[in-house]
C-alpha cells in the first residue's frame, strides 16, 4: 500500500467515525460529501446510519437526492465480497453503487444491497431488505422487499 492509500484510508477512516458520532446532522452530511459521495440538499442522515466499505479499494458510489430521510439503524452496503474464499466463485458481484431518488424515506432497520436504486419519492418500509431496484413512487417491505403499494405524485405531496 502506497503513502497516498494509506492517507487515503485514514482519513476516509476518520471521516466515517465524525460522521457517526456528530450529533449535528450538517457535519454528518459534510463528512460523507467529504468522503467522496453525492448528498443532495434538505437530507436527514441519523447519526447511527452504517455504511460498510473499504475506505480506499472498490469504495462504491452512494447518490442521495434532495430531501431524502434515512430513519435510523438504516445499512447501506456498498460493498461486499468473499476475499480469498473459494466461495467467490459462486457468489455474484453487483454494481457498487446506491442510488437514493428525491422524496425517498428509507425506514428504520432497513437494509439496501449494493447495486440497488430507490426511485423518486419511494417509501422503503422498516426492516425491509431491499435486494433490487424500487420503483418511483412505490411503497416497499418485506424481506426480500416486495411492492407493497403504488402512490400517485398527488398523494406523494399531500
Amino acid at each position: 500500500m502506497t503513502i497516498k492509500n494509506s492517507y487515503t484510508r485514514c482519513r476516509n477512516a476518520f471521516l466515517y467515525k465524525v460522521m457517526q458520532r456528530m450529533p449535528y446532522n450538517r457535519m454528518r452530511i459534510w463528512a460523507l460529501r467529504k468522503q467522496g459521495y453525492s448528498v443532495g440538499e434538505n437530507v436527514y442522515l441519523p447519526s447511527d446510519i452504517c455504511i460498510p466499505h473499504n475506505f480506499v479499494y472498490k469504495r462504491g458510489t452512494l447518490t442521495i437526492g434532495d430531501r431524502v430521510s434515512i430513519a435510523p439503524r438504516v445499512t447501506l452496503i456498498l460493498s461486499s465480497h468473499s476475499n480469498a474464499s473459494s466461495a467467490s466463485k459462486h457468489v455474484t458481484h453487483h454494481d457498487n453503487t446506491i442510488t437514493i431518488g428525491n422524496d425517498a424515506w428509507i425506514g428504520a432497520g432497513a437494509i439496501i444491497l449494493n447495486g440497488v436504486t430507490i426511485g423518486e419519492g419511494a417509501i422503503v418500509g422498516c426492516g425491509s431488505v431491499v435486494i433490487r431496484d424500487v420503483e418511483p413512487h412505490t411503497i416497499v417491505g418485506g424481506n426480500p422487499a416486495k411492492e407493497i403499494k403504488k402512490i400517485t405524485p398527488d398523494e406523494h405531496t399531500n
